[in-house]
């Protein structure tokens, strides 16, 4: 019974430290604050306001989809990222998948996640949010 009662316990703590914030992942908040088409609709240009642990850097992957008829337009790309613990403008550019359909004004789904490296180690939060592309 104490083997069980130990087992259990062990298991416990060691789920809570693994779930347990690294110094890394203090408060990273990430909003999209633009959406611009570039070259007729072959590339977006998305600009990011960031907010993350000061003297973390890496980059960000950006991942569009747009509904355009029965299709959906697919976009991938990347930007970097600095911290300094106040809010950062991060742009980044996704392009078109070869051979795939334009993106255009309107509605589209923008997801992504960062890799913010620091000495304390590494965070990855994560984005997603509907928001509408401009020219």
């Amino acid at each position: 019974m104490r083997r069980i009662i130990a087992t259990i316990a062990l298991l416990g703590m060691s789920l809570f430290v693994m779930l347990a914030p690294t110094p890394a992942s203090a408060a990273s908040d990430v909003e999209v604050t633009s959406a611009t088409l570039v070259a007729k609709g072959v590339a977006l240009d998305v600009t990011l306001t960031l907010t993350c642990q000061a003297g973390l850097s890496g980059g960000t992957e950006l991942i569009i989809r747009q509904r355009s008829g029965n299709k959906v337009a697919y976009a991938s790309g990347w930007g970097p990222a600095y911290c300094t613990g106040e809010p950062q403008t991060v742009t980044g550019r996704a392009w078109v998948e070869g051979g795939g359909l334009v993106l255009k004004p309107g509605l589209a789904l923008i997801s992504g996640g960062f890799e913010l490296c620091g000495e304390a180690g590494c965070d990855y939060p994560r984005f997603e949010q509907t928001f509408r592309i401009t020219r």
